[in-house]
């Protein structure tokens, strides 16, 4: 594989933009890195005021690249200059392709203004590009070249057969409804961030209708998966022939947990043991979780108090405590689930959807639901038992809970139980 010229420099580094990985150590492809040269570009690496200093170079040039890092080394040591700047004028890139980049190293940003700034997932950047890079497919599979196709070169007419590409692409509404944001977002950012002289094709495309249809799990269902996860016959052979153990000792514990607290998964795996709150006979009165999703949309920048939400202590979620060994821990800074393992939380939900969807195919269920259920399968249950859904504080507003987790079917058997009748 290719890569941009190299000698050892320090503070310089060669980054591929396509995978985020340094490839600058040899001329083989570094660990899995095999992308093209055209996704490749020099990034300064630098320590200042204790901390890590990192900028994405412009020049594709090593001597060039190497002036960039010095004046970028500079700018740190003299963060306040006494004289007046030179105004630099910006490089509008024309090439679709270039076009793309820069929208890629904006949603990191990458050379942004911190006051502009908005936290982004890696997941959400990483799909988000996909699914732009997604029309550069379709332009490919139609013989146009991607080395010469400017942005001003898009027409109605390329975006129409696009929408009808889509169309046998897209399993789902949701997932055409994702291709066609991107392209949106994608389009605005050029226009209304960039000042690109260019029509927004995109804006026209009506989106499709995306029929919510919460699905909850089943109370046998959820104990005939639950009597399912043992370590044994717990591997599970992928395609490409990688074999793989979905059984860890907190795997049932930790379905149990986001069951029983109506968390998402992520939020359910940093519960702690300091987030019991005892009541004044000393029993379990609540769990305090934090809201992560509402967190990342509207406290960004940490500017205000985590949204909290007070999970009610069901018998079932204090048997689950008590099997923790919460009284010997209480009050510990220390996780409910996998606390003496050094590993990330966002790596054990991951790791937990798969084992579910595992050990629910091994339990012989046919129904395919997944770990995301569970919420649905909690706040249906706490809807249709307590009335006290919305003032629990489990979603921003009633509109969206009602539409997106609710499961109408279970509302509708539990009215048939208690005997609802007309007169």
């Amino acid at each position: 594989m290719k890569v941009l010229t190299y000698k050892k420099f320090s503070g310089l580094h060669i980054v591929c933009k396509k995978c985020n990985r340094h490839i600058e150590v040899s001329q083989t492809p570094y660990k899995g890195c095999n992308h093209p040269l055209d996704r490749q570009k020099y990034k300064a690496v630098l320590k200042a005021n204790g901390g890590r200093k990192t900028r994405d170079l412009r020049s594709l040039d090593y001597d060039e690249a190497i002036k960039e890092l010095l004046e970028f080394k500079n700018e740190l040591s003299n963060p306040f200059k006494l004289i007046t700047p030179t105004p630099i004028v910006e490089v509008k890139p024309e090439l679709l392709t270039e076009c793309v980049m820069m929208y890629s190293d904006w949603l990191e940003n990458i050379d942004v203004p911190k006051h502009q700034r908005v936290v982004r997932s890696k997941g959400y950047v990483k799909s988000t590009i996909r699914y732009v890079l997604n029309f550069t497919d379709f332009l490919q599979a139609n013989k146009v070249n991607l080395n010469t196709f400017k942005i001003y070169d898009l027409t109605d007419a390329i975006v129409g057969k696009y929408y009808e590409y889509l169309e046998p692409l897209c399993k789902s509404p949701s997932t055409h409804n994702h291709n066609v944001k991107a392209m949106k977002n994608f389009n605005s950012f050029l226009i209304d961030k960039k000042g690109y002289l260019i029509p927004n094709y995109f804006k026209d495309i009506n989106l499709q209708y995306e029929n919510a249809n919460p699905i909850s799990v089943n109370d046998a269902d959820f104990i005939k998966l639950l009597d399912a996860i043992s370590d044994v016959d717990s591997v599970h052979t992928f395609k490409t022939g990688e074999r793989k153990n979905m059984y860890r000792p907190y795997t049932r514990d930790a379905i149990e947990l986001v069951a029983f607290t109506g968390m998402r998964i992520e939020e359910s795996m940093i519960l702690k043991y300091s987030d019991i709150v005892l009541g004044s006979d000393g029993r379990i009165e609540h769990l305090i979780g934090t809201d992560l999703k509402f967190d990342r949309a509207h406290n960004w920048n940490n500017s205000k108090e985590p949204k909290k939400v007070l999970i009610p202590c069901t018998k079932e979620l204090e048997a689950l405590l008590i099997r923790l060994n919460y009284k010997e821990n209480l009050g510990a800074d220390k996780y409910l689930i996998a606390g003496d393992e050094k590993i990330l939380r966002k790596t054990i939900a991951d790791q937990l959807s798969d084992s579910f969807t595992f050990f629910r195919n091994k339990a012989g269920i046919e129904n395919k639901f997944t770990l995301k259920c569970l919420r649905k399968s909690f706040l249906t249950k706490l809807h249709i038992k307590t009335g006290f859904l919305q003032s629990m504080g489990y979603q921003k507003s009633e509109k969206v809970t009602l539409g997106n987790y609710i499961d109408k079917v279970e509302v509708v058997r539990e009215v048939n139980r208690q005997g609802f009748s007309y007169f």
